[in-house]
């Protein structure tokens, strides 16, 4: 009897892993893709996409903090691709740490025990909450906030007459404030859907 629990707990393990690898290639092609879509682009970097974030949100939540912020700083890396690339230290700031708080999210994710029992990602998704959801969002775009006013503070100081934190603040405010609203209202859209569909 040992000997078929024990096999069956491999399987079950195979199969959450090959789950968990599928569903951060899809995340971080969605995203990537989504990333490219440029709603408004900033003159000195950052921009508004169409919820590029919500597929690493989505995942983090489907699968933990653990994964959620090693598939982020993949993802992290991609947007090195025809970014703004100054030094490693703003490369740092404003690519790697800015991305990465997307994990955070993870810490929104049901109980382990609850997530396993669920084959479908996106039903993991729903189960953790909205509220949940969007109260995490909120704090890893406000880390991500944070990360590039201090890249701004660092490389901006030379190139504004204004006080360069208030610069910074408001620069990057900008444009993330609204692409989080965006990615807000999807989420939210697809959030319903989600729960009338799971019915």
């Amino acid at each position: 009897m040992s000997g078929n629990s024990n096999s069956k707990n491999t399987l079950s393990s195979n199969r959450e892993m090959i789950l968990t690898i599928v569903s951060g290639g899809i995340a971080i092609a969605l995203s990537f893709v989504l990333a490219q879509l440029r709603l408004f682009r900033m003159p000195m970097g950052g921009s508004v996409t169409p919820a590029s974030c919500l597929p690493i949100i989505i995942f983090a939540m489907a699968f933990g903090p653990g994964w959620g912020f090693a598939v982020s700083i993949v993802f992290s890396l991609l947007q090195l691709i025809g970014g703004y690339l100054e030094s490693p230290f703003q490369v740092l700031f404003d690519y790697i740490l800015g991305y990465a708080a997307l994990g955070i999210t993870g810490f929104a994710a049901s109980p382990k025990d609850v997530r396993i029992k669920l084959s479908n990602p996106l039903r993991r998704f729903t189960s953790a909450g909205l509220v949940k959801a969007v109260i995490f969002t909120v704090i890893a775009y406000l880390i991500r906030w944070l990360s590039n006013v201090i890249a701004g503070v660092i490389f901006w100081s030379d190139s504004t007459g204004l006080d360069v934190w208030t610069y910074s603040m408001s620069y990057n405010g900008a444009y993330l404030a609204v692409d989080m609203g965006v990615l807000l209202a999807v989420m939210i859209i697809l959030y319903g859907v989600l729960k009338k569909t799971s019915k």
